[in-house]
């Protein structure tokens, strides 16, 4: 049952991004958080996005670097407890790019 459900996710999540990545015409993709140490979702999204999209670049971090996000908790923790910063004026940049 445990391998089903596992499954069934792993279908959601790839099916999504791949539709993403098409109607973005995305050049790269990074599979990052702790859902990335799950060895089948990183073979899968390997074989998927070779046949359906194979001139994107997939970024996927070795399995002991791919941790959950406790590092923007406590960045979070961080500026509530010190206050410096409102969180209103912080900003985030998804398009930052990574060099080869």
């Amino acid at each position: 049952m445990s391998a089903e459900v596992q499954q069934a996710i792993i279908d959601v999540l790839i099916k999504k991004t791949i539709k993403a990545v098409k109607d973005f015409h995305t050049k790269s993709l990074i599979l990052g958080g702790g859902v990335s140490a799950n060895q089948e979702l990183r073979k899968q999204f390997i074989n998927k996005l070779e046949k359906e999209s194979p001139t994107t670049t997939f970024f996927v971090p070795k399995p002991s670097l791919s941790t959950d996000n406790a590092l923007m908790t406590a960045v979070t923790g961080y500026f509530h407890k010190t206050k410096k910063i409102p969180w209103q004026k912080l900003k985030a940049d998804g398009n930052l790019r990574i060099s080869k």
